[in-house]
């Protein structure tokens, strides 16, 4: 494998490895809003009473 071929490799992983962590991030940010929602649902419905958790 030639100079270019190694460059070129390594620039598609790098782009692959942004992809995955941009992918996550959105992921990760869903996941916080989702929580956040059903947070409030509990506390608007009186607790989380009867689920043995304080």
């Amino acid at each position: 494998m030639n100079l270019f071929g190694v460059v070129l490799t390594i620039v598609v992983l790098l782009a692959i490895a942004a992809a995955i962590l941009l992918f996550e991030r959105r992921r990760a940010e869903q996941i916080e809003e989702d929580l956040r929602d059903m947070s409030e649902a509990r506390r608007r419905r009186g607790g989380s009473a009867g689920r043995g958790r304080s």
